[in-house]
């Protein structure tokens, strides 16, 4: 009987090294892994937060894309406003009688080359592939919506239009007379309005994603602070956690040891 009441003793004592044996490992997977562990509700919390901050993220992608995109448009609209700009010189210079034809036809060969100009600036403008200033594709109209991949019914866009050279001075012009210089300087005038216009278009719109984006980036770090509260392994916690389970691991050892020292003992005595 009290071989058997020794073995289970010893049995006792072995199980409760195990069990702060486990309680020290557990602590340094936690601090290793820097990990909790065992608390379900703060893991489902914050895998939900993982996966919102993780969408978050996208957006934050897409807007910087947007901005550069919105960046590379008004880059396109300013040269075709400069090009516009030297034509209205040209149409002004050619409004002069002391002109003669030889004079407004040299004229008009740079009237017509920078005509061409503004058309090339709106075809070569483009990102991604996708053109920006000759009304193709979906360059030209952008909206909050359709950066973020959401349905808010947000009103905040951009439409840029068509910038090319028919659309902008309402067809063939000319400075090879005083009369078609005047017609031409009108509708440069109006072109010129018009770019002002979409580039003003185009900075407001580029501040709103400015806006969106600073916003977003601020949800990002509240999302990973709140995730990180939750989920994230408390060092100075943990390192109590870890002191508390060593002692009683060795609590338990030296008990296990004292008992095996007496067992021969107590055995004598019986016996």
């Amino acid at each position: 009987m009290a071989i058997t009441l020794s073995g289970v003793g010893s049995v006792q004592q072995q199980q409760s090294v195990q069990n702060a044996s486990a309680k020290v490992a557990a602590v340094i997977a936690s601090i290793v892994s820097g990990t909790r562990s065992g608390d379900v509700a703060n893991v489902s919390i914050a895998t939900q937060l993982q996966s919102q901050t993780s969408n978050l993220k996208q957006a934050s992608s897409n807007l910087a894309q947007a901005s550069s995109l919105v960046q590379v448009a008004d880059g396109g609209a300013a040269e075709i406003q400069d090009a516009l700009q030297e034509l209205q010189k040209l149409a002004q210079q050619a409004q002069s009688g002391t002109l003669n034809a030889d004079n407004r036809a040299q004229l008009d060969q740079q009237f017509q080359q920078i005509v061409n100009t503004v058309d090339q600036i709106a075809s070569g403008t483009t990102f991604n592939g996708q053109p920006l200033l000759t009304g193709d594709e979906n360059g030209n109209s952008l909206t909050l919506d359709n950066i973020l991949g959401t349905n808010s019914g947000s009103s905040d866009g951009l439409d840029i239009g068509t910038l090319t050279s028919s659309s902008l001075l309402g067809g063939s012009l000319n400075v090879l007379s005083a009369d078609s210089a005047g017609q031409a300087l009108h509708a440069i005038s109006a072109a010129i309005n018009t770019i002002t216009s979409t580039r003003a278009n185009i900075g407001s719109f580029r501040q709103t994603i400015d806006f969106a984006a600073a916003s977003v980036e601020s949800a990002i770090s509240n999302q990973e602070a709140a995730q990180s509260q939750l989920s994230d392994t408390d060092i100075a916690e943990a390192a109590t956690q870890n002191a508390l389970a060593d002692i009683q691991k060795n609590a338990s050892i030296a008990v296990e040891a004292q008992t095996n020292r007496l067992s021969p003992a107590l055995l004598q005595l019986i016996g």
